[in-house]
């Protein structure tokens, strides 16, 4: 089975600050292998937004910049975000808050 890296949909977090990161995927991603959820930048990102601590957030905005940040409120995975942090995000990027992304079945 693809990654959705290998797919092309999101790019992968740079290989230069995935160890730094491993930790945090190990906190907000309690399935799978952290390296896994590494392959896309958008979906990590997103649940950092909505499961991370102050620190997780800290450390990855550091790592990847508000740019990823932005960028996974543009193209948000399905089913990550709850209605707290969609709200708080938007609001931090003094940006309208839309309905929540569904999932299609």
């Amino acid at each position: 089975m693809r990654s959705v890296a290998e797919e092309g949909r999101h790019p992968r977090v740079p290989q230069g600050v995935r160890n730094e990161l491993i930790p945090v995927a190990k906190r907000v991603f309690w399935w799978g292998e952290p390296e896994e959820w590494l392959d896309d930048t958008i979906r990590f990102v997103a649940q950092v937004m909505t499961y991370g601590d102050w620190n997780d957030v800290c450390t990855t905005l550091r790592l990847l910049g508000e740019t990823a940040f932005q960028q996974a409120l543009a193209n948000p995975p399905p089913g990550v975000f709850d209605v707290k942090s969609w709200t708080f995000w938007h609001l931090r990027y003094h940006r309208q808050v839309p309905p929540l992304p569904r999932r299609k079945l």
